[in-house]
């Protein structure tokens, strides 16, 4: 009788909670059947396939094209005429979707407190403590952070892009962390789609055109994550391609600053198939870059410098100058990276995989033996968080005899670690090689040994930006939402 009762008050409770389920499931497809029967007003077309989707889709319906590869390219120049924040007024922020988690801002932040890292992304935690230094914003490898005041938009600056990633000089189109997007992911897909576009414009162009020795459709300028995506996809295509790297091939792959990388999902590689780095080390991807260009078949001209691109006179053609030779094409491509070309130490044994040209992620070393070469602030900020802690053995290299171009602070800051002891100084020294673990330093005439897990060279280097400037693409501020 006890298990009777028992198993009808179950069975009415099941009825209770059904009940309110069924009628929840039904209200909600009925509201579905509604709004689809309703005319769609918030549509926008696909700038890839121009096939209309809602405006709150996150992919084309159509192609699958992430409609997130359009959100600078698609925001609006902000007005030249725009009054000032008022002092004190301006605030970091923050733009999720491109924080990667590497805590370079905190870091950076002078007011230690100010910035913290939550799930993964950074936020202003105590915005009364920010001064407006600004550190922040540098530091960010994707130019996810900007100082605004108190608006929902931040201000990025980037070259003036349409939505097939073409510049205001026609036939030069730009993808990649130049374009606003530092995402290897983002880059990837940005060059296969502005290689998909090319191929149909040169079809449509009408019969092939017979090319000279020196002539191509496309050039594309740069072998990292856009364009070797870019240069897989022509290759694909059959389309009369060149690229050229200034470096040796993954050069762009090896000198990057992150110790690590970590990719949420699996994305697709053309000629390739699925790429994907799980928390992977940064040896990792290059050996899968290397086996990429292997068996692929790519083409990629290494150690060739572009230094200039131009109209020919009284030519359709793009005149492309590198240090070794004069290259004609349609159209070019530019995927050379937003940092710019970061000056070299012109020793044997820098293209190693241990030696970087940024530091990012200064809590990812160790216990290490790592050399920081340079005299400048970035240089300095580097060597005093890679030393925070007493966590690794730092010596800081700088050929000169002080650090004159130094901010005070840094300055303070720097002889305060070495009075401690926990980073030590190398003044007038300069490198004569580079092993896997050590390297050869001469400070004033004394040639030494010194350990040398990881090195990181702080010397300055070339901005895109007069490069950009120089062939004629304009550079404007853009306003996007945050």
């Amino acid at each position: 009788m006890d298990t009777l009762l028992a198993f009808t008050i179950a069975f009415l409770i099941t009825i209770f909670f059904m009940r309110g389920y069924l009628k929840k499931l039904t209200r909600g497809h009925a509201q579905t059947a509604v709004q689809a029967a309703e005319p769609s007003t918030g549509t926008r077309n696909c700038p890839r396939c121009e096939t209309p989707n809602s405006r709150d889709a996150a992919f084309c319906s159509r192609c699958g094209a992430p409609f997130s590869l359009w959100k600078i390219h698609g925001a609006g120049v902000a007005a030249a005429d725009r009054p000032s924040s008022p002092a004190g007024a301006l605030r970091p922020v923050i733009n999720a979707s491109l924080c990667i988690g590497c805590s370079s801002c905190i870091e950076a932040c002078p007011e230690k407190g100010t910035l913290a890292l939550v799930n993964h992304k950074a936020i202003l935690a105590h915005p009364e403590r920010c001064k407006a230094h600004g550190d922040c914003v540098t530091a960010c490898p994707t130019s996810g952070i900007s100082l605004s005041a108190g608006s929902s938009l931040q201000t990025v600056k980037v070259p003036l892009i349409n939505e097939h990633f073409e510049t205001n000089v026609p036939g030069v189109f730009i993808v990649g962390e130049l374009g606003g997007m530092g995402l290897i992911k983002t880059s990837i897909n940005e060059g296969r789609l502005v290689a998909d576009y090319l191929k149909d414009c040169i079809l449509s162009a009408g019969p092939k055109l017979a090319h000279e020795q020196d002539e191509f459709d496309v050039i594309v300028v740069g072998a990292g994550p856009a364009g070797l995506s870019a240069s897989l996809t022509l290759h694909q295509h059959g389309v009369r391609y060149l690229t050229l790297e200034q470096g040796e091939v993954a050069s762009t792959i090896r000198n990057y600053p992150r110790q690590k990388f970590l990719m949420a999902e699996p994305l697709e590689m053309p000629l390739y198939g699925n790429l994907y780095i799980a928390d992977s080390t940064k040896e990792a991807l290059l050996n899968v870059w290397e086996t990429i260009i292997t068996t692929t078949g790519v083409r990629i001209q290494t150690n060739e410098k572009v230094g200039g691109i131009g109209r020919a006179p009284g030519s359709n053609m793009l005149r492309v100058e590198t240090n070794k030779s004069v290259y004609m094409g349609r159209y070019v491509v530019l995927a050379i990276g937003k940092r710019g070309t970061p000056r070299k130490l012109g020793v044997p044994g820098e293209d190693q995989a241990h030696v970087a040209y940024r530091l990012i992620e200064a809590d990812a070393y160790s216990g290490s033996d790592i050399v920081v070469a340079g005299g400048g602030d970035s240089a300095i900020e580097a060597a005093l968080g890679l030393a925070k802690g007493g966590r690794n053995r730092v010596t800081m290299l700088h050929r000169g005899a002080d650090f004159s171009r130094a901010r005070d602070r840094n300055r303070e800051l720097l002889n305060h670690a070495v009075e401690e002891g926990r980073i030590a100084l190398m003044m007038q020294s300069t490198f004569k090689s580079i092993g896997k673990s050590t390297a050869i330093v001469d400070q004033r005439g004394s040639v030494q040994e010194i350990p040398a897990e990881y090195i990181f060279v702080l010397i300055g280097g070339e901005s895109p930006d007069d490069f950009l400037q120089r062939a004629g693409v304009a550079i404007v501020q853009k306003e996007v939402a945050a």
